[in-house]
């Protein structure tokens, strides 16, 4: 099957799982509208006591967007919690396995 059929692109709007299965990232966006810094922490995992893998960080009304040249592989699904502030953040990835 193409495999650009199988990337998809999620957005949330609050901490959240966006997959619990492994999968492979493609690209990451935090976008913050407060007036204040904005931090999102990426996990693998199911929740926060998942590994932690890396912090977005944006300024007032800005974006922090990671595309990555090779995608990166989380082993027990995607979590990501708005740490400080946080408008929306957007992930592109693949779901491996069944």
């Amino acid at each position: 099957m193409d495999e650009a059929r199988l990337v998809k692109l999620e957005k949330i709007s609050a901490s959240g799982l966006f997959t619990d299965r492994p999968c492979l990232v493609y690209s990451l966006c935090g976008v913050g509208v407060a007036d204040a810094t904005n931090v999102f922490t990426v996990y693998d995992g199911h929740n926060t006591t998942g590994r932690d893998i890396m912090r977005l960080v944006s300024i007032a009304y800005s974006s922090d967007f990671r595309l990555f040249a090779s995608p990166l592989f989380f082993a027990k699904g995607l979590y990501v919690e708005f740490t400080t502030n946080g408008a929306e953040f957007f992930a592109q990835f693949m779901e491996l396995g069944r």
